[in-house]
């Protein structure tokens, strides 16, 4: 797999979508900071969604939105903060937050897998979503009003 990296805000710009579902996942103790190292597992076992675009089994949809409404006008604004400083933490994300982007018919067009811990965003495709620092406390903050319970 190619390591490649685009910035927040032209990911944000380049998905067609028609509604939006959150997701909280991987919150049990196997994913816990005693394993982030240690455990040996698939590249999709710490995603939301698998090579066939399933949903992770942990996952818990916890809201969802449309394109043209108040909430994804907030979410277009947190991606598309200008990256100033950009994070730089040395740990594997273990993410447990995921934003996905449906299409009309319901098919899944992309998954923002997110990590508070590390400060990392990671898309289905395995493309590092890169976000200034301060992106992370608005995406959060935005998450928890929407009803996510965030730990970090």
């Amino acid at each position: 797999m190619t390591h490649k990296v685009i910035q927040s805000k032209h990911y944000i710009k380049n998905i067609d979508f028609e509604y939006v579902e959150t997701y909280s996942f991987q919150q049990e103790s196997y994913y816990s900071e005693t394993t982030r190292n240690t455990v040996m597992a698939s590249w999709y076992d710490n995603r939301i969604t698998d090579l066939m675009g399933n949903l992770n089994r942990s996952s818990k949809k916890i809201s969802s939105f449309q394109r043209s409404g108040r909430d994804m006008i907030k979410l277009n604004h947190i991606l598309e903060t200008e990256i100033i400083n950009l994070p730089s933490w040395m740990c594997l994300p273990i993410y447990r937050d995921a934003i996905v982007f449906y299409s009309k018919s319901g098919e899944i067009v992309s998954a923002l897998n997110v990590c508070f811990e590390c400060s990392y965003m990671e898309d289905d495709k395995g493309i590092n979503i890169n976000a200034d620092e301060s992106t992370y406390g608005l995406l959060k903050s935005f998450l928890i009003s929407k009803g996510h319970k965030i730990r970090s």
